[in-house]
């Protein structure tokens, strides 16, 4: 498969949320760091109308769990069903496990409590958009989204990558991303591989390395918990899998994150 290449470039992020204070010190914190795009959203419609327009192409969205209207879940979910390739950090005042547990099943890749440190906001950000435009020779989740700027991915492609998401720290097996999107095994394999360029066991790894990465940046789990967070039933597995994906082991991009 030949290789395509990403131009490399500042992340852009959505930040959702109804409050201007903490619209305005994210804003702030994002793009004095790291030089970053920020778009704003006060509501969940705001933010979908925004992903649908297409006008450019989101790395990372910070959604606030209370919005006027939808709440963040229900805006996590859509977002997850229909780009399933953007990481989300949902961001709460009132947070709980049980909260916390529902953001995580959802899809989010993160779950971070108000007020933000600048130091929890740049690990987080560092974690879910490092290596995102790099090219490893096949075509990775960064580059499955540009794909879509172009296109739409079918609807029962859409169904089985929304089914990734939201299951990938089980064992999930081809056969049952397949029943999700209601195909064959055969004919899944090919319209799968037609629609992200590549195979389901890639893009499944691709998931799992992204949330890895997020989990990483909390220095309270031990790399072993991360594995077995993230659906690695075997450490030597999630070492050689992150090592290939992301050109680190995961101990070595943890303490990247640390230096930064």
């Amino acid at each position: 498969m030949r290789s395509v290449t990403v131009r490399s470039r500042p992340p852009n992020v959505l930040i959702v949320d109804d409050d201007v204070l903490m619209r305005s010190f994210l804003r702030d914190a994002l793009e004095e760091e790291e030089a970053t795009r920020v778009v704003e959203a006060q509501t969940g419609e705001q933010a979908i109308a925004i992903l649908e327009a297409h006008r450019w192409v989101v790395d990372l969205i910070f959604l606030d769990h209370f919005l006027p209207g939808r709440s963040g879940l229900e805006i996590l979910k859509i977002t997850k069903r229909r780009w399933p390739w953007i990481p989300v950090v949902i961001i709460t005042a009132f947070g709980s496990e049980d909260l916390a547990a529902q953001a995580l099943r959802a899809g989010a890749n993160d779950y971070l409590k108000k007020p933000l440190g600048l130091d929890t906001l740049m690990d987080a950000v560092r974690a879910l958009t490092t290596g995102r435009g790099e090219c490893t020779g096949r075509r990775t989740t960064a580059a499955v989204e540009q794909h879509d700027e172009t296109r739409t991915i079918r609807p029962n492609i859409r169904r089985a990558l929304a089914f990734m998401s939201e299951h990938f720290a089980e064992d999930i097996t081809l056969d049952d991303a397949a029943r999700a999107a209601a195909l064959s095994r055969f004919h899944f394999c090919r319209l799968f591989h037609h629609e992200t360029g590549v195979l389901f066991h890639e893009f499944l790894h691709q998931v799992r390395v992204t949330r890895a990465k997020a989990l990483l940046a909390d220095r309270h789990l031990t790399v072993s918990e991360v594995a077995y967070t993230v659906g690695f039933n075997d450490l030597s597995h999630f070492d050689r899998t992150f090592r290939r994906i992301v050109g680190q082991s995961p101990t070595e991009y943890r303490m990247s994150l640390q230096c930064a």
